[in-house]
């Protein structure tokens, strides 16, 4: 096969990453410090940052017709897009932002840090930006469209240890409770407060399902180190 060929790609069933893996000779005092500061939050905790929902929407409907499709399959449908926020360099924000995807084409492992251009989108709303801001340097970050019937099947994000990143998720549009499922484990439905930033353990199973169109959530995902982790802390709802 000729490197130049184009190869179409779906994600096989059952690939969501790459394999869990764990090096204890490359775990810190740093990093063990700073993975007790979030276990100690807990799974789903309230930033004090909060997105006005109609600018949001205002912004956002410029591209209502540019959402690509996300982790595309061929053993099943499921209905749900995204926009990148950052992206790979040389990428666009109409160009799919998947991590198994990214790393297929490149033929090796790319990392969520590589994903740290901005785009178009990322520069149009500007509605996100205190948020996206603060959180410099940005890995992987990009919004999520589901529609009736899209899902997120049970799967866990960065398991390993040590870990690249951690993640923020912020709901936008039509995620209230009849709208709008997310699950961590088997049965905890989170109660979501729309426009609120929340850090969430996703390295525990969690899993989504959206029970309407144009079902908007952002993802983030955080370069892990000490000082973000500490931005974390700052940026609580609820403190002392």
């Amino acid at each position: 096969m000729s490197d130049n060929k184009v190869v179409p790609w779906s994600v096989p069933p059952g690939v969501s990453g790459s394999a869990i893996k764990f090096n204890a000779s490359e775990v810190t005092t740093d990093i063990v410090a700073s993975e007790v500061a979030l276990l100690n939050l807990g799974d789903f905790e309230a930033l004090n940052y909060k997105i006005d929902l109609n600018l949001f929407k205002k912004e956002i409907r410029r591209y209502q017709n540019d959402w690509v499709d996300y982790l595309p399959r061929t053993d099943r449908p499921n209905n749900r897009k995204c926009l990148a926020l950052t992206n790979l360099p040389g990428k666009t924000y109409r160009d799919n932002p998947s991590l198994p995807q990214a790393s297929f084409e490149a033929r090796r492992t790319v990392r969520e840090q590589e994903f740290n251009q901005k785009t178009e989108v990322y520069e149009a709303c500007t509605s996100l930006h205190e948020l996206l801001n603060d959180f410099q340097p940005l890995g992987r970050s990009f919004l999520v469209q589901c529609n009736v019937g899209g899902y997120f099947v049970p799967h866990r994000d960065h398991p390993t240890m040590p870990r690249d990143s951690f993640r923020i998720a912020v709901f936008l549009n039509n995620c209230n409770p009849m709208e709008y499922d997310w699950i961590m484990e088997t049965d905890k439905k989170l109660s979501i407060e729309m426009g609120r930033a929340y850090y969430v353990n996703t390295r525990k199973v969690h899993r989504t399902m959206s029970w309407v169109n144009n079902s908007i959530h952002l993802i983030m995902n955080i370069p892990f180190s000490p000082d973000s982790v500490s931005k974390v802390l700052a940026h609580l709802q609820h403190r002392h």
